[in-house]
């Protein structure tokens, strides 16, 4: 028979299981302090400081204020909106006719047809100008013996240029320099005819 041994033997831990040990050295892992919000290895990786490594650095100072935009302009009343298109309309009919008399003779009568809507007047200048036909198809109305022209279109391009003029279209440096032009007699002509009409 055996006895009974009452504790003179030294105690062995009893053996754990694999699975216990590996279970027990995740938990003493995770709980290690900086596991969770742990700091990247490289020195040269940093958290991102609002703008871009090749970005220039900002200066500090106040920025420059941005240029104030002018105020839209209303769009045109239904009937000015109607008066402009017929205008780029009319303005098309210019192409049919390559020759510089013929042109300048529609363009004055377009200005006398519209002499009472000073929209559609500007519309028609503001055309020309962009196109570069301005100084020429007016010279070529105020040209002597122009057989296409007749006085009333003539007074309709100096009531369509005050107009332009007061509107800014056209400037009077462009027309001091179209009387410094090819038709610089013509175009004294019709400053002069400015001049006397806006007083």
């Amino acid at each position: 028979m055996s006895r009974v041994d009452g504790g003179n033997r030294p105690s062995i831990p009893p053996k754990r299981s694999e699975f216990e040990r590996s279970e027990r050295s995740d938990v003493t892992r995770d709980s290690k302090p900086g596991a969770q919000g742990r700091t990247p290895a490289n020195p040269n990786v940093r958290s991102f400081q609002g703008r871009s490594d090749f970005e220039p650095a900002r200066p500090t100072a106040g920025r420059p204020t941005p240029p104030q935009t002018q105020a839209v302009k209303a769009p045109p009343s239904p009937a000015d909106a109607e008066s402009i298109a017929q205008a780029d309309m009319e303005l098309g009919l210019l192409e049919e006719f390559p020759d510089a008399d013929a042109q300048s003779g529609i363009a004055s009568a377009m200005l006398h047809a519209h002499a009472d809507a000073p929209v559609s007047q500007n519309r028609i200048v503001e055309r020309l100008k962009q196109d570069g036909r301005l100084e020429s198809l007016f010279g070529e109305v105020f040209r002597e013996d122009n057989p296409y022209v007749e006085q009333p279109h003539k007074n309709a391009i100096v009531k369509a240029l005050d107009t332009a003029l007061s509107r800014g279209t056209v400037t009077g440096d462009d027309l001091r320099a179209f009387s410094r032009g090819t038709y610089a007699q013509e175009w004294q002509q019709i400053g002069a005819a400015l001049g006397t009409s806006s007083k």
